[in-house]
């Protein structure tokens, strides 16, 4: 229902210059730009009525989950995960039988299948390296630091988008089965894709490597929605992909063709927030859902930071005066929390209590690094560059 009836091109432009400028200007007071989205996307549903079945907003949501995991793939370096592979395993084992013994116990404790629960858990358990990597810049950190927090971040989540892969059909093994052969038969037809690109198109086409990586990663992310996994599963593997690409990464044009899909996914991924936002309705807003995310937050953010700072102690001790800075910027969730929200609401019954507990813990563990960390100082901006010219 319309509740503050205005033109319908009216409300777009409404929304698009808030969900573009607002989270940009909060941004001065220290307040991640997806959580003021989704914030504008509750007002939207609930104070307004607007957009609860918009396609323009559908397509521009997954204009920004994808273009910002195809981003997320292309930032994994295989020779790095490579040469650090022994602590990567070792830490990366221990984050499965955290999330596989927390699906355990939460499906005992919430009464909801184990298939649901190891949704959950992915979803509390995972940092969301895209979120974390863009966050970097803003704390004051050395290179060490910044190297394994990256590092950590994307291990973790290649891991935690196969085992959402596996958790969404895991109850229908030859769904499974048939979808992980697409799935593999998909990313196999990629190699030679990219290889007719670079060598018959680029070339007479200059410029239009990001066009091309944002629409193919779309289509694979659309294509893994409709097999019944999510859009992140298609447009990660795109990106990984296109990451062992030297054109893409290492030539002369990488460093534009980076720069333009970072821009890229900054102007659309505040839509995903927003339509995010759209699903949290008012019955999301109870006092059973405050005490859910509360009891996350007091046992999930510590069992996270023992995690990691016990993984840093036994595997890379030589990082262990940089323990803090580096698990706590691991706590970040955003994008899979929502992520999981979404899924869990579209897909499954389950209570919109467990959701905005989960949601609540989402978003208090995405503003822990800002609270915690010491901001780096703003760049210098000269005043003089907006002064009439005489």
């Amino acid at each position: 229902m319309n509740l503050v009836n205005i033109p319908f091109e009216y409300q777009y432009i409404v929304v698009l210059l808030a969900v573009l400028l607002i989270p940009k200007i909060l941004l001065r007071f220290q307040i991640p730009t997806g959580i003021t989205s989704l914030i504008l996307g509750v007002i939207s549903i609930n104070l307004l009525g607007w957009f609860q079945d918009s396609q323009a907003i559908l397509l521009l949501s997954r204009l920004g989950i994808t273009s910002l995991f195809l981003f997320a793939g292309m930032e994994i370096d295989l020779s790095d995960l490579m040469t650090h592979k022994r602590p990567l395993i070792s830490s990366l084992v221990q984050s499965i039988i955290l999330v596989v013994i927390s699906s355990y116990f939460l499906s005992l404790f919430i009464g909801l299948s184990f298939q649901v629960c190891l949704i959950i858990s992915t979803a509390i358990f995972t940092p969301s390296a895209g979120f974390i990597l863009s966050s970097l810049k803003s704390f004051e950190l050395v290179d060490d630091e910044i190297f394994w927090i990256k590092l950590k971040a994307i291990s973790k989540e290649i891991v935690a988008v196969l085992i959402l892969f596996v958790a969404l059909k895991m109850q229908n093994p030859k769904e499974l089965v048939s979808t992980s052969l697409f799935f593999i038969l998909m990313v196999a037809l990629l190699y030679p894709l990219f290889k007719f690109y670079l060598r018959f198109i680029a070339p007479y086409a200059p410029k239009t490597e990001v066009s091309f990586l944002v629409v193919i990663a779309l289509v694979a992310g659309v294509i893994m929605k409709k097999l019944g996994t999510y859009y992140l599963v298609g447009a990660f593997a795109v990106g990984i992909i296109a990451g062992q690409f030297k054109h893409f990464t290492q030539g002369s044009e990488a460093r534009r063709i980076e720069d333009s899909l970072q821009a890229f996914y900054i102007i659309f991924i505040p839509f995903y927030f927003f339509k995010t936002g759209l699903l949290v309705t008012k019955e999301f807003f109870t006092l059973q859902g405050l005490w859910i995310g509360l009891g996350l937050i007091l046992i999930m953010i510590p069992l996270r930071l023992v995690s990691v700072i016990s993984s840093i102690k036994f595997f890379l001790p030589e990082f262990w005066k940089e323990r803090w800075p580096i698990a706590v910027n691991l706590i970040p969730n955003l994008i899979f929390g929502l992520v999981v929200v979404s899924i869990l609401k579209t897909e499954y019954d389950v209570s919109p209590a467990i959701l905005s507990g989960i949601l609540f813990y989402t978003l208090v563990a995405s503003i822990i690094p800002a609270i915690y960390l010491q901001r780096s100082p703003p760049e210098s901006y000269d005043l003089s560059r907006i002064r009439r010219k005489s």
